[in-house]
């Protein structure tokens, strides 16, 4: 099976680093061997260029290293060492030369953590290789939202607001957001380097048929890791682990979806662990739908709404879901808000209605030509 090596500066014995870490990638199938760096320096150097030694033909391995070990790890495995296919460095003290890539065979991401990193150079003279030399760099915020750096020559990410600890679940400086994204970017370099694929699909899909026809909440459960969370963001409905969210699927999700209810997948987004899909959600609100009207009594109306379901898959099982729909689309449909009722202290400085819609939001997204566009917007 792939073999990854978790590496910590900080702590000599694998009970003693983030045991939620290590059974993470356990859970993704991983062979987890922990590797103490102990005082570091040129043994520390030799045991990471010995790695290979003992490994059959066609055998490969993953290292997962964290603060002053990862960045002996980017030096050490950034020459040609063909037997290690994959390299994630979480907040190095030092990263490599940001100019030269990594082998073409290593899959490699960075995490930065902080406002400074080191930057170490060797420098060169008529293929002579001269004396190391680090150098402290401001770290950029990166481009996007995502904290992509590119001004590194091998994939490198910047976290905003954290510091070297956050993606460690039993320190202080553990931050969720942070490390949940991390995760999902260094689960895809490890796969990648081992050439796994996972069909997150097949999980997905198994949960619906379980949930929307056969009904059974026991084995909707099946699916799911043993403390997982269901969050339907406009309503708040759902649960935290197995056992408010079992009562939720069993007694206000499963039995109360009306007859009428009809799921049509617009479109689907598979990543590393995640699918995301886009769907047009319609019923006759012939009953209470407590996930999302809660305690509102049947109207009649019909409801057609877009959402969207993001799925995260951790271990071959469902991990959480978040759902998001328009819910004032919602209440203008069942008759709950009138986009004509504006507030007298809103309808005195000239405004008419309230800037929502009814099923035509819906519709617009299986059809982007069925309805026009910037109605709302008076000046348009």
């Amino acid at each position: 099976m792939p073999t990854i090596g978790s590496l910590s500066p900080a702590v000599d014995t694998e009970e003693e680093f983030d045991q939620v870490t290590l059974r993470h990638w356990r859970e993704e199938g991983f062979v987890v061997t922990f590797l103490p760096y102990g005082q570091g320096g040129q043994q520390y150097v030799s045991t990471l260029k010995s790695l290979d030694k003992n490994m059959s033909l066609g055998e490969h391995f993953a290292i997962v290293a964290f603060g002053d070990a990862a960045t002996v790890c980017m030096e050490t495995f950034r020459h040609n060492m063909p037997r290690i296919c994959a390299l994630v460095a979480y907040y190095p003290s030092a990263v490599t030369d940001p100019h030269r890539p990594f082998p073409v065979h290593m899959h490699v991401v960075v995490h930065l953590a902080g406002d400074e990193v080191g930057v170490t150079r060797n420098k060169e003279m008529l293929g002579i290789q001269g004396k190391r030399r680090t150098v402290t760099k401001k770290v950029s915020p990166g481009k996007g939202t995502g904290g992509l750096l590119t001004t590194l020559s091998y994939p490198s990410y910047t976290y905003l607001e954290v510091e070297p600890g956050f993606a460690e679940h039993d320190l202080e400086e553990y931050d969720k957001v942070a490390e949940r994204l991390a995760w999902t970017r260094s689960l895809a370099a490890v796969r990648k380097g081992f050439q796994v694929e996972v069909e997150l699909e097949k999980v997905w899909e198994n949960h619906l048929e379980l949930e929307f026809k056969a009904k059974d909440a026991d084995m909707t459960m099946a699916t799911m890791i043993e403390r997982p969370y269901v969050n339907h963001v406009p309503t708040m409905t759902g649960g935290i682990g197995q056992d408010d969210l079992h009562r939720f699927y069993d007694e206000f999700f499963i039995p109360n979806n009306p007859p009428s209810t009809n799921v049509r997948l617009l479109s689907r987004t598979i990543g590393t662990d995640r699918v995301v899909d886009e769907m047009l959600f319609s019923f006759d609100h012939t009953q209470e739908v407590p996930w999302m009207l809660p305690d509102i009594p049947p109207t009649g109306k019909s409801v057609e709404v877009a959402l969207v379901s993001v799925v995260c898959i951790r271990g071959g099982k469902l991990y959480h879901e978040h759902i998001y729909w328009d819910q004032a689309s919602v209440l203008v449909q069942v008759g709950l808000l009138d986009p004509k009722a504006v507030p007298k202290s809103f309808s005195d400085k000239g405004v008419k209605r309230l800037p929502v819609v009814g099923a035509e939001g819906a519709r617009k997204v299986v059809d982007e030509k069925s309805e026009p566009s910037n109605e709302l917007i008076s000046s348009w």
